[in-house]
């Protein structure tokens, strides 16, 4: 064999020992469950990162009426940002709080926008427009764009379709789906005790430190009202999600559900299914049924596009305007409806 050939052989064989260096450094990485470093890019949704800058300058741009706060961390050391919203922002005033949760599950990103949106369209037209000046002097809102930073992170540098946060289990599995880890009804159907399952609600409730700091949040203001926004199905859900037994206030909570149905069709001619939440699916330790629990309020997870399993949670970037649009009305609703309950009793 002449000395080319030799030479190119050789080349072929270190080219194939590189290769599969780099395939075996790269499963093991991924079943080490390291998150990659980089820099995370998810084009025109917002990053763990960029939701924090977002936050940041708008409390800035708003500081009289804008709050720019964490209420926690998560278990990877993250912060849980949240953005206040009231006339009076630095004291706590007599008054209806409303809040507006997004991403309990890492991979629904357009859950993060639409509350993200929301304080920027509630901030932006405080002196512009009556209705929203009113609705801010008369209630406290807040706003948490993303309950699961760690998970989210994953999503956006590792895994698109990673759920849950980023939990070692300690038998080769990671993650607790945060949205089955509340203590209301905790390990009930829907939910799993497999720490490899999409559902596995974690080794106890309040297990996580970003459901624990949601449940000290919750507990200390005292909503009078709660959306948590998810994706997909294009649904307006409420308690309770655990049976499909009615909750005591079940007539109240689908009227408002009907309502916030109707105003997000009028947008765009989009519609939204209210129902009781049993009726997408059993899920037992969930945000809205513990809350509910808790405090009988009105507690609502909106379902956000699109309708079907394509496309799913990957959501174009076109759909991230439209989507917002179409529920600005639905959460406008719902806040001043909680107005009209100091008035409904004077």
């Amino acid at each position: 064999m002449a000395k080319g050939e030799k030479m190119k052989i050789l080349k072929k064989i270190l080219v194939g020992f590189v290769l599969l260096f780099s395939s075996l450094t790269l499963m093991n990485s991924i079943c080490d469950g390291d998150d990659e470093p980089g820099d995370p890019d998810a084009g025109l949704y917002h990053t763990y990162d960029e939701v924090q800058s977002e936050l940041d300058s708008l409390a800035a741009a708003h500081e009289s009426i804008a709050d720019f706060t964490s209420i926690g961390k998560s278990l990877q050391g993250r912060d849980l940002w949240a953005i206040k919203i009231s006339d009076n922002v630095q004291s706590d005033e007599d008054e209806k709080v409303g809040v507006l949760l997004g991403a309990h599950h890492a991979r629904e990103w357009i859950s993060v926008e639409v509350p993200l949106k929301i304080a920027c369209y509630l901030l932006d037209n405080y002196d512009a427009q009556a209705q929203i000046k009113n609705l801010i002097d008369q209630t406290e809102i807040w706003i948490v764009p993303m309950v699961n930073p760690d998970g989210h992170h994953y999503s956006v540098t590792s895994d698109r379709l990673w759920r849950k946060n980023r939990r070692n289990n300690g038998d080769g599995s990671y993650g607790v789906d945060l949205n089955r880890n509340y203590s209301y009804q905790w390990g009930g159907p829907g939910s799993s005790g497999d720490t490899f399952s999409e559902t596995y609600r974690g080794p106890e409730p309040f297990s996580e430190p970003e459901t624990r700091a949601c449940r000290d949040f919750l507990t200390n203001i005292e909503p009078s009202a709660l959306i948590s926004y998810h994706s997909y199905s294009q649904l307006v859900l409420f308690p309770w999600g655990y049976t499909n037994s009615p909750a005591p206030d079940k007539t109240l909570m689908e009227s408002l559900a009907k309502t916030m149905a109707d105003k997000i069709k009028a947008v765009h001619g989009v519609t939204y299914t209210p129902d009781q939440a049993s009726g997408l699916y059993l899920a037992s330790g969930d945000t809205n049924d513990w809350l509910y629990a808790l405090l009988r309020v009105p507690s609502y997870t909106i379902e956000l596009r699109p309708r079907s399993s394509y496309p799913g949670f990957v959501l174009p970037e076109s759909e991230i305007q439209p989507t917002f649009e179409e529920n600005l009305p639905a959460a406008l609703f719902l806040l001043e409806w909680m107005i009209s309950l100091d008035t409904s009793s004077q």
